[in-house]
């Protein structure tokens, strides 16, 4: 280890506490890089694994191959597995010689080569894959549902043919998957073949019931002939390999399996749906970068300060530039080699606990297509290609850092250095001062005005590290918001299930379900929609009179966004009578007007259901109805008498879900008038219930309907659906409030470096004053308002520029925010918190020094 190796160690040394900051920093940063990566492509190689599983691990399918196709697709070095499969729908039936129900008697067979079964059958099996004709594969409910007790080995008889459907309405059809009662099956021949493999619910194959297998030199006809094929290296580049074997051996019909591609990073062809979600990825690796560049540097820039005059000492006894530059680069390099093995380790145990409980909410919840029913987690995937990426985003993060500081310490001249003229740079001019500032704050405030002056770069670094820590964390936070604000899972309804009856039963119904063990609340919650405009594909909803969907009762801010904001329909909400009660009360309007014979409302006037939330609709929809232009048959009129805001407090307007326009109307009055225009024996009340143990409750309200004789009757448990939505919403909320803090910590860690290095940097400073007799209270209002100047400043720049980006961001949410709406409260709480760590850092930091010998300090090398 040469000199200047050492040097740089024993600096690292003497300054423990930055040394130790910056480390966490560069860890931070590199778990978060990692959470990003690993987190990226865990769920891809997740998705590629319910792929697997649902259809099997070939790469692509080949239709109707010929049989010199089929060799030499075989003979083809690119090709890891080759299976080929017969699709003759006259051999696809199979029928059992049983004395059970023809429905479990008949079944579908499939008839491929080994190969292709060794792509499709993915899970646990006993035995062998079958490899001629003579062998089969059988599914163990298939056995268990003919009351058949056979084991591998054992031989069984069946009828090989095909089922089909053939009348009048559908015509001639073979018929595969669930049974119908009136298909029928005929028979080809009667087969008895060993039973090689029994499956336990093999997904990719859950359509067949017995795989047989096929003999050495058969070849189907070209029409049934189906190829399946893996390639050796299935890479980012699988998708342009197979389109080449297409093109090679002229293959007329094809599939690729585009979701197993995914988790191989293939996208040719794909790769518009996935764009936007890469970007965003990158975006936010930018954002770590950036975020830890600035922490990294400042670090690296004061220890430049404080190693300037040893450089320059090392300068004057032949130190070359490049040594110089070497001493920074070997610093960052000292630091990473600690940072980024610990920054690797924070990230793969956090993803790994992320992953473990996103992952079986997603898995319960039965979102993703293939995965229904299956439970577990979702692995980590932690390939080595992953682990290089990182290590070269974090060293790529240090190596951006160490740059500026290293052709700085390059510069370094011998006399410069050791007279330190280079550190503070300022002209008599520039250190004028206000002399309000003198008034308001006294002497104390000029010195602390003029000291931020002459600490010139360093003052610099100081204000921009808190600006630029304000605007990242204000502008996150402002993303996150609009994301949880755009989200459409984000339901949050009081009710789990919803019960329905006849009006006139209602009430015997309400009482019933109150009684039940687990029931907290029963209430009306009935919905009506009034359909304005048809979506493309409807064709059968009749419309509402338009009237009230007028653009000129619309705000300004929803007005002028025509694309982004239209009104497709309306929801009336009918509420029990004291709940409606609540709404008037709350609002001051009177009872009087809604109880008088006619049926009117009050409009939510809220999109978002947040308080102070902007208002959609002007007062000119006030007096407007709702209603169909026929009237018999169809909902009554509502008249909307009035606008209402939203109340966090209220639970009544919890009862429909935020987006949606609703006027709520008492349940006495709406039912008076609905009797006028709908048959009595058709009106019907749907009844929220609010429960603890929702299964439970739902089995004995469905029971209790269907016994106690209740008409016009429906019953729906919605936790499976708001379970889906929740986890939906935790999913982005773990990602963008997890990315959110960590990068908070990266902030608040650079503030907090910065500050306690900057008052190490001027020890000889303070003991200089207070050796020309400035008291102790002096120089605690000179450190604090020095404090204050930092921060006021900072937010003097972060908060405008924090806008300024939010504002962008939300002219590119403009179709699903529709309104500019910072958080204001939100940007109080940072201005305390910009201040608070303010006084945090340089109060711990002026501790330490508080005991220093003037002399000692005035000896001092560091400026």
């Amino acid at each position: 280890m040469n000199i200047i190796s050492k040097l740089t160690l024993r600096h690292l040394l003497e300054n423990k506490k930055r040394s130790i900051v910056t480390i966490l920093g560069i860890a931070t940063s590199t778990a978060l890089i990692s959470a990003i990566l690993l987190g990226v492509f865990s769920f891809f190689s997740f998705f590629g694994y319910i792929s697997v599983q649902t259809s099997g691990a070939a790469h692509a399918v080949f239709e109707k191959v010929s049989k010199e196709q089929y060799e030499e697709l075989l003979n083809d070095k690119t090709l890891e597995t080759v299976g080929l499969r017969e699709l003759d729908g006259k051999k696809s039936g199979v029928r059992l010689l049983t004395d059970t129900d023809e429905r479990f008697r008949v079944g579908n067979i499939d008839h491929a080569t080994m190969k292709d079964y060794s792509m499709r059958v993915v899970s646990d099996y006993e035995g062998t894959l079958p490899v001629n004709s003579s062998e089969i594969a059988v599914e163990e409910k298939f056995l268990k549902d003919n009351g058949l007790d056979l084991k591998v080995g054992d031989e069984l008889t069946f009828e090989e043919g095909y089922r089909y459907i053939d009348d009048e309405l559908e015509g001639f059809s073979y018929l595969g998957g669930t049974y119908r009662s009136d298909e029928l099956f005929k028979a080809n021949s009667t087969e008895t073949c060993t039973i090689t493999a029994i499956l336990h619910g093999n997904r990719a194959t859950k359509d067949w019931d017995i795989l047989r297998g096929m003999d050495d030199g058969y070849f189907p006809k070209q029409d049934a002939a189906q190829v399946s094929i893996m390639l050796k290296k299935c890479n980012s580049s699988a998708i342009k390999q197979i389109k080449d074997i297409v093109k090679k051996y002229g293959i007329q019909k094809y599939t690729i399996n585009t979701e197993y591609m995914l988790s191989r990073f293939a996208f040719e062809g794909s790769a518009g749906s996935y764009k936007s979600f890469f970007v965003l990825m990158g975006i936010a690796l930018i954002i770590v970068i950036a975020t830890s560049v600035i922490l990294i540097f400042n670090s690296i820039g004061m220890s430049l300060t404080e190693r300037m005059r040893y450089l320059g000492m090392l300068a004057s006894v032949g130190a070359t530039a490049r040594q110089k530059r070497f001493s920074i680069y070997y610093e960052g390099f000292v630091l990473g080699i600690i940072g980024i093995p610990l920054g690797l380790l924070l990230g793969y145990i956090g993803t790994r606990i992320t992953l473990a409980i996103l992952g079986r909410r997603i898995l319960e919840a039965d979102i993703l297509a293939g995965a229904e029913g299956m439970r577990g987690t979702i692995p980590i995937v932690c390939q080595p290609s992953v682990i290089i990426a990182i290590i070269f985003f974090s060293a790529l993060t240090i190596m951006l850092s160490v740059l500026v500081p290293g052709i700085k310490a390059a510069r370094i001249m011998p006399i410069d250095a050791l007279r330190q003229s280079t550190t503070i740079k300022v002209r008599a001019r520039n250190l004028r001062v206000n002399p309000l500032i003198r008034k308001i704050f006294g002497y104390e405030g000029e010195l602390a005005y003029k000291n931020i002056k002459r600490n010139g770069v360093k003052g610099k670094v100081i204000t921009i590290s808190i600006a630029v820590s304000i605007i990242l964390f204000l502008t996150i936070n402002f993303f996150c918001e609009s994301i949880k604000r755009a989200n459409d899972y984000d339901v949050d309804i009081p009710y789990q299930i919803i019960a329905s009856c006849s009006l006139d039963e209602s009430d015997r119904l309400r009482s019933e379900i109150r009684d039940m063990d687990g029931v907290k609340d029963v209430y009306s919650a009935g919905m009506i929609q009034f359909a304005f405009k048809k979506k493309p594909d409807d064709k059968y909803t009749t419309l509402a009179n338009t009237d009230i969907a007028d653009r000129a009762f619309l705000t300004e801010s929803f007005r002028d966004k025509p694309d982004a904001f239209d009104l497709y329909s309306m929801s009336v909400a009918i509420v029990d009578d004291e709940d409606f009660n609540k709404i008037l009360d709350e609002n001051g309007l009177s009872r009087e007007d809604y109880y008088s014979g006619q049926l009117r409302g009050v409009l939510l006037n809220s999109y978002f259901h947040e308080v102070n939330d902007a208002p959609v609709f002007n007062d000119g929809i006030i007096g407007q109805s709702l209603h169909y232009d026929e009237t018999m048959g169809f909902p009554p009129a509502i008249e909307v008498a009035a606008l209402v805001p939203y109340t966090a407090d209220n639970k009544v307007l919890e009862y429909v879900p935020r987006g949606t326009m609703t006027v709520f109307v008492p349940r006495s009055v709406y039912y008076e008038k609905a009797k006028e225009v709908l048959p009595e024996d058709k009106l019907t009340l749907d009844l929220a219930v609010e429960t603890t143990d929702n299964k439970a409750v739902y089995s004995k309200i469905y029971q209790l309907m269907q016994e106690e004789g209740y008409h016009n009757y429906y019953c729906t448990d919605l936790t499976d659906s708001l379970k889906i939505m929740d986890t939906i919403t935790l999913m982005l909320n773990t990602a963008m409030y997890g990315f959110s803090t960590l990068l908070t910590l990266i902030a608040v860690a650079n503030i907090v470096n910065t500050i306690s290095t900057g008052v190490l940097l001027r020890r000889k400073e303070f003991a200089m004053y207070k050796s020309v007799g400035l008291d102790n209270g002096g120089f605690k209002k000179m450190i604090w308002l020095e404090v204050f100047l930092y921060g006021f400043k900072a937010l003097l720049w972060g908060i405008p520029i924090s806008l300024l980006l939010s504002f962008m961001m939300y002219k590119s949410f403009d179709s699903a925010l529709y309104t500019f709406n910072p958080n204001l409260l939100f940007y109080g709480v940072v201005v305390l918190a910009v201040f608070g760590i303010l006084g945090i850092s340089m109060g711990l930091s002026i501790n330490k020094i508080k005991d220093d010998n003037i002399i000692e300090a005035l000896k001092e090398d560091a400026v």
